[in-house]
């Protein structure tokens, strides 16, 4: 009887000693979440620093600007662009004016000459063991079971990576893992990268997942930042078709254009895109639009604080940092490059050790043992106004850099049978997307990438499945995901429902607004296009004299 006692306390205590290990061994990976711009940006005593164009109020209501003060603001433009620049090409005072006007709604958003915050403004943020507990009764936590990390996202990636380090050992710490697995989306993905660059050596991060990071290249900020600039009156049109798409799903920027609205727009593009190539009667408004560029990018981009915020410059391809400085800054040796050597400094120091060889960087990535991937979208434009607008995008990022090296035809055209053939015979037709459009086999890990068709660079729900999947698992990969979830590396979105389905080539064609016929220059076409452009002025101006027009309901 005393050997059977004895055996059962033995047995007891070796359960109560393996419990904890078998509990921990089952316990998901901690997953820490790196977000991208959006996190409040608060004044020492708590309040919100406003620093978003979106959180202004505009047109009278409380604490917004009344139509007084922005008629005076528009003439006080207006003055410098048509009696200096329209007349005598002078175009300095315009940008002045660009400046004196709308930095007054953005006056701490930027950083100083050395990239760091004004007047302390930063995240609110308590001590980094009660940010952790905090995290678990948190929306996000709650929902994606992530711990979210916030941070000033204006600044260099560089100065948030020690903090990082930190919140990345208080939560092993929390959940007694050995390791976490980090996930970050848009702006985040540069922090992501440089905490790795710095720290992903030390074994503490499992897998990595990159969800249409700007890291890579944001296309957009890219091209504007750098002034490459084209003006195609056709890829314009189509633009106005997706701004008023955007508006009525609610993602992205975009307007749901009123009736009357939406005749102006597309009637006046449609009228642009046609005397434009037959008549050449616009042969001088692309030299006019650069010149306007430069004076009225930089303004604005200092204005907002957009030129100080240093994680924008993360963003911006090697092959275009030179001219974006130079265009933002001046030539190296001017008085404003001369005054912001520091925030420069700081540029220049992400470029070294990330941006400049982002091939590099991501071979460093698998010599450190750390299991990553990318999730990427398209359907989109990118701004009608940049080089590459007819890249495949999820409006502000390309394919190709979400993804780390995508191969994709043109927005509205797919992939020519001899390449598709060609990578058939390579054994490598599993990457080439039902719609023809996307080739994965270019992609730096193309066993480990995702995309998704038909969604905004807001889009994310639908696409948490595959995420935690990837991050919770051990050498995941798309075919291992697929047998876990049947959600294949080849996705399609659905508004209606905010889900992701497989896709096939019956439910991946285009939105209207990039199918939507554009009529090619011809004398007939001309006629047509002027026709219902002066049909649709001749509308508006007689409806505005009977006073029939409601401007409160103008965007619908």
């Amino acid at each position: 009887m005393k050997k059977l006692i004895s055996f059962l306390l033995v047995a007891v205590m070796l359960f109560a000693v393996m419990a904890p290990m078998a509990s921990a061994a089952n316990e998901r990976t901690p997953v820490v979440y790196i977000r991208g711009n959006g996190d409040g940006i608060y004044y020492p005593d708590g309040t919100l620093c406003v620093a978003q164009l979106e959180d202004l109020s505009l047109g009278g209501d409380e604490g917004g600007l009344d139509k007084d003060t922005i008629v005076e603001a528009v003439v006080n433009i207006l003055k410098p662009f048509v009696l200096e620049g329209m007349l005598f090409d002078e175009w300095d005072n315009y940008g002045r004016a660009v400046y004196d006007e709308i930095s007054p709604l953005f006056p701490d958003s930027g950083l100083d000459e050395n990239g760091n915050p004004r007047k302390g403004v930063g995240v609110l943020a308590s001590t980094m063991a009660d940010s952790v507990a905090a995290a678990k009764t948190a929306w996000y936590y709650n929902v994606n079971s992530a711990y979210c990390f916030a941070y000033d996202w204006r600044l260099s990636p560089y100065d948030h990576v020690d903090r990082l380090h930190e919140y990345v050992l208080q939560v092993l710490k929390t959940t007694g893992q050995q390791q976490v697995s980090m996930y970050a989306r848009c702006m985040g993905g540069s922090l992501l990268s440089a905490y790795l660059e710095r720290y992903g050596h030390l074994g503490l991060v499992k897998n990595v997942i990159f969800c249409d990071v700007l890291s890579n290249e944001a296309t957009v900020i890219s091209k504007l930042f750098s002034g490459q600039i084209e003006f195609d009156a056709k890829m314009v049109e189509r633009y106005a078709g997706q701004l008023d798409f955007c508006g009525q799903t609610g993602d992205g920027v975009g307007f749901a254009f009123s009736e009357i609205l939406y005749e102006i727009v597309f009637k006046t593009m449609s009228f642009f895109n046609q005397i434009n190539v037959t008549d050449k009667a616009l042969d001088g408004v692309e030299e006019l639009y650069e010149k306007l560029y430069k004076a009225l990018v930089p303004a604005l981009l200092h204005a907002t604080g957009m030129a100080t915020q240093v994680n924008y410059w993360t963003e911006i391809a090697e092959e275009d940092m030179d001219a974006a400085l130079n265009l933002v800054y001046g030539e190296k040796g001017s008085e404003l490059r001369t005054k912001y050597a520091g925030l420069i400094e700081k540029i220049q120091y992400y470029r070294e050790h990330i941006s400049s060889d982002l091939d590099g960087f991501y071979k460093s990535l698998d010599e450190k043992e750390i299991h990553y991937g990318f999730i990427g979208k398209y359907g989109f434009m990118n701004a009608p106004f940049t080089a590459d607008a007819d890249l495949l995008s999820d409006s502000l990022v390309s394919l190709t850099h979400a993804t780390a090296g995508a191969t994709t035809a043109p927005i509205d055209q797919v992939l020519s049978d001899d390449y598709i053939n060609a990578r058939i015979a390579e054994d490598k037709g599993k990457y080439i997307s039902p719609d023809k459009q996307v080739d994965l086999s270019t992609c730096v890990v193309p066993d480990r990438t995702w995309i998704l068709k038909n969604a905004h660079h807001d889009v994310i729900d639908c696409l948490h499945p595959i995420i935690y999947a990837f991050l919770n698992g051990t050498n995941e990969n798309a075919d291992t995901v697929y047998e876990k979830l049947g959600l294949g590396r080849f996705l399609t979105y659905d508004y209606a429902t905010n889900t992701a389905s497989n896709m096939t080539a019956e439910n991946s064609a285009d939105y209207d607004f990039i199918t939507r016929p554009i009529d090619e220059p011809t004398t007939e076409t001309r006629l047509a296009a002027f026709m219902r452009f002066f049909t649709m002025l001749l509308n508006f101006i007689t409806k505005l004299l009977k006073g029939e027009l409601d401007f409160s309901n103008l965007l619908g």
